[in-house]
């Protein structure tokens, strides 16, 4: 039932996400409270926690969201190279003390996989609350990986859900480069 209510409102969301509405941050809120009880039952530890930093991001989403940079649509942008970079090698930091973590400190069952996918998954949110278009593509990615994992936990709803977020991720990516800046170098 628990993975129902995340699977659920983690579909509202993304739909949500889609149209650049704000509220899919509320409504991913609501999903990460659900999937961290779910992951932490069956020892997915990096991404039980991943859902309370997604619960903040989300806050800190809705938050952006609503701020006149990036509430209109038109505020989709893409990355730099500078910021290439910087989320690369955020990516690798953050990947790094997750996974270092997870192997000491948690029964995590496949801490490398779960933090690998936790470390991008916060990278990817970032992104998205920033309104760079490439978090999209990441996402895909994310998604496509994480199918697997979860269906070796026994979480077929939500290996389901991830298989559903790679078109809706393209879909997304599609929306969005409507709205991309005509001006913006990459």
């Amino acid at each position: 039932m628990i993975e129902i209510l995340g699977f659920s409102f983690a579909l509202l969301g993304i739909l949500l996400a889609i149209k650049q509405n704000k509220w899919n941050w509320v409504s991913n809120m609501i999903s990460s409270v659900f999937y961290f009880f779910a992951f932490y039952e069956v020892q997915l530890i990096a991404d039980a926690y991943l859902q309370l930093v997604f619960f903040v991001m989300g806050m800190v989403g809705f938050y952006n969201w609503n701020n006149p940079q990036y509430a209109s649509l038109e505020a989709v942008s893409t990355m730099t190279k500078s910021e290439m970079f910087q989320y690369s090698l955020s990516f690798f930091g953050l990947a790094a003390l997750v996974i270092g973590y997870t192997s000491l400190y948690t029964a995590s069952d496949y801490p490398w996989w779960d933090g690998t996918l936790t470390a991008a998954s916060v990278i990817a949110t970032i992104m998205a609350i920033r309104k760079k278009i490439e978090n999209w593509y990441l996402w895909m990615v994310i998604d496509l990986a994480y199918i697997p994992l979860y269906l070796i936990k026994g979480y077929h709803l939500s290996g389901l859900l991830y298989a559903i977020y790679i078109v809706l991720a393209f879909i997304a990516y599609k929306e969005w480069k409507k709205h991309l800046h005509k001006n913006i170098a990459l």
